[in-house]
Formats: structure tokens, sequence, C-alpha cells
């Protein structure tokens, strides 16, 4: 990890629409993962079959990370840079996996996890990108990746109960469990399934191929004409998945392939509306002013992505598990802060919330004013 101060360093056209989707996610990222559990659904993981609004931010991320990749290695491929990434992205989540379980114990470390998902898939995009350039060629490529792990998911779950991949039976269950030990799984094997294991790694995929050709979508309109490619890509790829769901239903336990292209597809949606009317110059000037807010509240969170995400897992981690003396008991910084709000709020579930979101909301600010932004 290292922080860099932009001010120092030559400047380079940045494409604002990519980190005012990648802010945009930060930031509701943010602001979900900071409600109570049970509070509200759309904040609330699906159990297993089916999607829920924070169900979108991870695999958004990815497609995100496979068009900033397709827009870096437009021209070569940094193997020594993306190598010694993904070395880092592997040692910070061994790290991250301890601070989010509180504990040292090597006997039960998780090693899988979102940031080894990170340095595996950034490696193949890597790959995929230096030997594929073409826009439509990718879309086939992740089609046809789609297509095999769809068939993987209807060969398991035929030989499940009810003819579906279910929670204790689907590939991650066996592969996962024999790979890295039981003891070394998501919640120790108990689950039968690892949201960031190997199999997982092929729905993955998907979500980076189909970044990767947005990503040259993108370049391929000079960053600043209406791109009506990029508008149809993200439109196809949700037609397909509500075309698959018929057969393979969203599911993001086990990142079905249905799910994989309606997140690409409403993630690449998303990255067209913002380069439609942010990365061209508004028409008036109210528009010119409204557009410079916006994307400076945006572009904020999304140069600090990678603090910001993480950064409020370790924050929760420390509030829950850091704790302090009260009226001679141990109460934790998380009940000590909540508590005070059911006290003197209407609402305790959303202020807390908001709370979260202005603190992340002031450090992203402030950063970026200084032009100070946490790389990998």
């Amino acid at each position: 990890m290292s922080l860099l101060n932009d001010g120092s360093l030559p400047k380079k056209k940045r494409i604002n629409s990519l980190d005012m989707t990648r802010g945009l996610i930060v930031f509701l990222s943010v602001f979900l993962s900071s409600l109570p559990a049970g509070v509200y659904e759309f904040a609330q993981h699906a159990e297993w079959y089916g999607v829920t609004f924070i169900d979108f931010i991870f695999p958004g991320f990815l497609t995100v990370f496979g068009v900033s990749l397709a827009i870096a290695y437009q021209n070569r491929v940094r193997w020594k840079r993306q190598f010694k990434v993904a070395f880092k992205l592997i040692l910070f989540g061994l790290v991250f996996n301890m601070v989010m379980a509180w504990s040292i114990d090597f006997s039960t470390l998780r090693f899988t996890g979102v940031l080894q998902m990170y340095s595996v898939i950034g490696i193949v995009g890597a790959v995929i990108i230096y030997y594929i350039k073409s826009p439509v060629k990718l879309t086939i490529l992740g089609i046809l990746v789609m297509g095999i792990y769809s068939v993987l998911f209807l060969v398991i779950g035929g030989a499940c109960e009810g003819g579906v991949i279910e929670p204790f039976c689907n590939p991650s269950w066996t592969i996962d469990k024999v790979v890295f030990g039981e003891s070394h799984t998501y919640a120790q094997g108990t689950r039968g399934f690892d949201p960031e294991g190997i199999p997982i790694i092929f729905g993955a995929l998907g979500n980076i191929i189909f970044g990767l050709a947005a990503g040259r979508l993108l370049i391929q309109s000079n960053q600043t004409s209406f791109n009506p490619k990029l508008i149809l890509h993200g439109i196809s790829l949700i037609l397909l998945a509500f075309l698959l769901s018929s057969i393979l239903p969203f599911g993001k336990k086990m990142w079905a392939p249905s799910f994989s292209l309606l997140t690409a597809g409403v993630t690449s949606l998303v990255l067209a509306f913002f380069h439609t009317f942010f990365d061209r110059n508004p028409v008036s000037h109210i528009g010119k002013v409204v557009s410079e807010k916006i994307t400076w509240f945006l572009v904020a969170f999304g140069r600090n992505s990678f603090l910001i995400y993480f950064g409020k897992y370790v924050l929760i981690s420390l509030l829950l598990n850091i704790g302090i003396q009260k009226n001679g008991q141990l109460t934790s910084l998380y009940q000590t802060i909540y508590g005070w709000i059911e006290q003197t709020s209407f609402h305790p579930p959303l202020t807390y919330a908001f709370l979260m979101v202005g603190f992340w909301t002031f450090v992203a600010l402030i950063l970026n004013k200084y032009k100070v932004y946490v790389k990998v």
C-alpha cells in the first residue's frame, strides 16, 4: 500500500465517469453496510437465490475493475506491476481476514476473501486484455465463460435434491474444502460454501470480462462523445441475464451466471449514464455547476475506493471489538455509540448509517482536496 500525492506527479487525463461509477459504488457500500442487520431487506444479502440492492456492490466493483484494466493496459500490460499488486492483495487479504475475525489464529485463518479474489481476477484480466482488444470478442468470450459455468451449475445441480445447487450441495462445498482445508474456508466450512472460493471465480470472471469490453467501448468513444454502444452493451447483458434466470435463478452466494450478467449489465449502464452526462460539457451554466459538484463528490470517493471500501469494514470491526467500561460492564464502542443514538434520534438505524456516511465523506473530501490517494 502506498500514499500518493498526485500533486507531485505528472498529471494524466482521467475519465471522470469511471471514477464516478466507482465512487457511487463505494458511497452506497458505506451506507448499506452501516445499516444494522435485519432492519431493511434491501441492505441484506439474499439468503441464497434472489438478489437485493447490496448484492450489486462487489460485482459492480469487479466490473469497474475490468473497465480500469482495459484503460490502464490499452497500450501494454505492465506485468511486473500487476504481479506485484497481486502479491500485495493476497497479503493484505490475509491481514484483513485476521482483523475481521479479530483473531491471529493461523489454524483457522481464512485463506480466501475479496482481496484474494481481486488478486487472481486481476492477473486473468491482464492476460485476456493482452490478447483480446475487440469489445465484441471480449463480450463473446464473457458469454462463452458464462455458458461453461451454466453447464457446471446444471450438472452439479442435477445431483442435488430438487435439481438445483443448494448450500450443502455445490462445487465450493467439495473443491474449497479439499484445496484449503475446512478450517481455512468461509466460516470454517460450517456454511457449506465460500462466496470468494475457487468455483466462484468463474462467475466473477464474467464481470471482469464484460468490464473489459465496456472499457474498450469507452476508449473507442474518445472519452467525450455519446456512446450508444456502451448503452447497448449494458442492456444486452441485462436481457441475457433475465433470459438465463428462467433456467438458473439469480444468486450471489455461488455467483450464478445470470447474476454475473445482471450486475455487469447494470454497472455498464451506470457507467454509460455518467459518461453521457458528465464526461461531456453541459449546455447551460447551471448544468455545468451541478455537474462539477456531483463529479467532485463522487470522484472523491472513487479515487480512494480501496481505502474507504475496506476501511469501513476495519472500522466496524474496531467498533465491535474494542470496549470501554460503563457502569461496571465492558461495552463495545458500537454499543456505546448506538445506545447514545437510540436516546437522541427518531430513527436510530438511519441516523447511525448517516453518521458513518458523514465520517467517510469527510475523509474522502479532505484526502481528495490535498490529492492524497491510497493505492495498492
